[in-house]
């Protein structure tokens, strides 16, 4: 029989600030339980140390106003230019940094996701009213009783065999020493 381990999850909540520097190493300090909370955390995990340098980094913006430049004159995404107009805010709103660099990073990747659908939507269009094109002329061949169009074999299948080499037609192209009439020359 093989031991059992034993494991046991730990119901302590750290008391230790949450911050990893670029090296890769967490910061020591206690936490400060008297910083105002960022984005809707249920309590605070950084120390006075780096919830002061939080502060700084993002400074507080009121959301609708920031919503409001934002969006601008924005109604709805549905044209490339009004996605390219809410792009070029959000650029602006960053560089004054009145966004977070992941805000800003996410709402860019929505707007690819718009343009993106953007593009299929307007195929699908294309498709559809060409499609109405073909009904709209077949209706109007069969009332005016003209024959509909019909593909022929040579038509579905482009043929992409070479005429023989012997064959008359490439020893005529090729100058082979006959005339047109087929006779030596």
């Amino acid at each position: 029989m093989s031991p059992k381990l034993s494991t046991s999850v730990s119901t302590t909540v750290d008391s230790h600030c949450q911050h990893i520097s670029p090296k890769g190493q967490r910061c020591h300090m206690l936490i400060d339980n008297h910083h105002r909370l960022a984005n809707g955390a249920s309590r605070p995990t950084l120390c006075a140390y780096h919830a002061g340098r939080l502060k700084v980094a993002v400074p507080v913006v009121d959301p609708e106003v920031l919503a409001a430049e934002l969006l601008g004159d924005i109604d709805s995404f549905t044209t490339a230019d009004e996605v390219n107009l809410f792009l070029g805010n959000l650029v602006r709103q960053l560089a004054r940094k009145r966004i977070a660099r992941r805000d800003a990073i996410a709402l860019a990747y929505i707007s690819q996701l718009l343009l993106t659908s953007q593009t299929a939507m307007a195929k699908e269009k294309a498709a559809e009213k060409e499609k109405g094109m073909e009904d709209l002329s077949r209706y109007l061949r069969k009332g005016l009783a003209l024959p509909l169009p019909r593909p022929t074999p040579q038509d579905e299948q482009p043929s992409t065999e070479s005429p023989a080499v012997g064959s008359p037609d490439v020893r005529r192209a090729a100058g082979s020493g006959t005339d047109d009439a087929g006779r030596p020359s």
